[in-house]
């Protein structure tokens, strides 16, 4: 009996701190939004963007679309202390700072090769290792910049590239670092190939939509209890045609986030169809989600 009390303890007391172990350490973890808006040059908004802090240095950036890389430095993240970059998929709004960040690290103290993951190839779209060729290869339209990308004497680091691929339902994981760990699924943005990432940092799990219309319908099991999904909102609840085709209207926002039970909601990439009409959108969103729903700004931060 005696032996069986001693077992039940034991037991009880591995739950307990495997359930410690696995929850979110919400005084370490933080979210940033480096760029809020689209592909519009005249909304006032940097494009898509995020760094997510971990003990205070930025560890994991998400897309590096157009003035990102201004906003990075604006927030006193410094391109040594990057585990990783995640690219969604490769639209100029998404990727296109992507050269400005490694020029700029000449001027860094960078000396660890660092990971870049993003989409395989399809008909319409280079893959993000292809991409990367194409910009700083020995063939590439920065071509002076080919030491990180073919790895010689002189170059401080190297840059790795890795394709996810373009297989519906499933998900791959990709450790970043210590207590890092970066999921990636296929995701429908029309004819683009996009994935969508779901990042796990000392328990805490941040999940980005990038640009996508659910039409494989995988995205709220990826996205599931989830500390925060932040979401693209490019379009109207009565987008139709082509906008339909390639993003989520609020009222399939505010499905996924019920579904999935996430934790917090943040809006983002919002284009000028989009900005005007933001309380609508909450409204919209209110009447499937009850959660916090926060509007991106450049530069905002959220905490867990």
């Amino acid at each position: 009996m005696f032996k069986s009390i001693a077992v039940l303890i034991l037991i009880l007391i591995l739950i307990s701190t495997n359930s410690y172990a696995n929850q979110c350490k919400v005084d370490q973890v933080k979210l940033q939004v480096l760029g809020s808006g689209g592909p519009e040059i005249d909304d006032g908004r940097s494009s898509s963007g995020y760094l997510i802090w971990y003990k205070n240095k930025a560890r994991v950036l998400i897309d590096a679309g157009t003035g990102s890389s201004v906003e990075f430095d604006k927030s006193g993240a410094k391109f040594a202390d990057l585990q990783g970059i995640l690219l969604t998929h490769l639209h100029v709004d998404h990727s296109a700072d992507l050269p400005g960040y490694i020029k700029g690290s000449y001027f860094t103290s960078r000396s660890a090769d660092i990971g870049l993951y993003g989409p395989a190839a399809n008909y319409l779209m280079p893959s993000t290792s292809d991409y990367l060729q194409r910009l700083l290869g020995d063939k590439g339209a920065f071509a002076y910049l080919n030491d990180y990308v073919n790895k010689r004497d002189n170059a401080d680091y190297k840059i790795v590239a890795t394709d996810v691929p373009l297989i519906k339902g499933q998900t791959y994981e990709y450790t970043l670092g210590e207590n890092i760990k970066a999921k990636a699924t296929f995701v429908h943005h029309g004819p683009v190939a996009a994935v969508a990432w779901r990042v796990e940092v000392a328990g805490c799990s941040i999940v980005f939509s990038g640009d996508m219309s659910n039409q494989f319908d995988v995205f709220s099991t990826f996205a599931n209890k989830a500390d925060i999904l932040v979401a693209s909102n490019a379009v109207p609840d009565n987008a139709i045609g082509a906008a339909l085709n390639l993003h989520m209207t609020p009222s399939t926002i505010a499905q996924i986030a019920k579904r999935a039970q996430v934790k917090q909601l943040v809006l983002s990439h919002f284009m000028k169809r989009t900005l005007p009409i933001q309380k609508v959108t909450q409204g919209i969103i209110r009447q499937k989600y009850r959660g916090p729903i926060i509007l991106a700004t450049d530069g905002l931060i959220v905490n867990l």
